[in-house]
């Protein structure tokens, strides 16, 4: 009698990633984070130019603006601050704690250019947005390849081609 599995390959491929990820967050701890009691958390954060501008975005829902603390300095910009628990959950409920609470500090590379005497900050929608101009700043400009015939290989074009 033959058996099938029946799975989601997707799903369980996800899960593995999932697995691996914390199995490394537990054993390569990064430089950047900052211990509590109750762990550790890094909150999560993308970074970009936007017309003239250096930006930095960062995940902070359920923080207190007041509790965000920016330096830069060194080439770096780190932000600290805590997440807390709600005083809305009685000690010793929880059934079930995937979020992260306690202190956070990340710590991000300032590319060179990018005046930090003029950083401006907002919260919005749980997100930290961290602006500050770039000097010399050029937007990036799309270069198009052109191909030459080689005069050393006739027809590599379509011996190229063929191969693919």
């Amino acid at each position: 009698m033959a058996s099938f599995f029946i799975g989601n390959p997707i799903r369980d491929m996800n899960k593995f990633n999932w697995d691996y990820d914390r199995f490394f967050q537990e054993f390569m701890e990064p430089e950047w984070a900052e211990f509590s009691e109750e762990g550790y958390s890094y909150p999560p954060v993308e970074s970009y130019y936007h017309e003239g501008n250096f930006v930095i975005k960062v995940e902070l829902p359920g923080v207190i603006p007041q509790d965000v603390h920016l330096t830069a300095e060194q080439g770096r910009l780190t932000i600290e601050g805590e997440r807390k628990r709600g005083e809305d959950v009685p000690e010793g409920s929880l059934i079930r704690e995937e979020l992260c609470y306690g202190p956070f500090r990340r710590s991000i590379t300032i590319p060179d250019g990018v005046k930090t005497d003029q950083c401006k900050a907002k919260y919005h929608d749980g997100i930290l947005e961290i602006t500050a101009p770039v000097e010399g700043h050029h937007p990036s400009k799309k270069i198009e390849v052109q191909v030459e015939e080689s005069k050393t290989i006739p027809g590599w074009k379509d011996t190229a081609l063929a191969a693919i």
